[in-house]
């Protein structure tokens, strides 16, 4: 079981403000899913023109997850983020 549909919603808006500090560079963040261990999966998609060299370092990045959704979901033990690059040739 995962966390209510009014969690998820609260997750997704306290990650508004990383996606707006993502967005110029080029860069999606969206929530895949989470589970009743306290595991949130995020998706980063860089878009075909992302500036690769403007994203923060993946321990910063991983801080600044947790501390925008752990007031929203106390559950939290674990963020995973999968990074995805735009296909080559594109």
């Amino acid at each position: 079981m995962s966390a209510s549909p009014t969690v998820l919603r609260a997750i997704d808006r306290a990650l508004d403000r990383i996606r707006e500090g993502l967005a110029p560079d080029g860069f999606e963040l969206r929530s895949e899913r989470d589970t009743d261990e306290g595991i949130v999966e995020l998706v980063l998609q860089a878009l075909p023109d992302a500036c690769l060299d403007c994203l923060v370092p993946d321990q910063l990045l991983d801080v600044m997850l947790r501390q925008a959704i752990a007031p929203v979901y106390p559950a939290l033990r674990e963020v995973r983020l999968e990074k995805r690059l735009p296909e080559e040739g594109r």
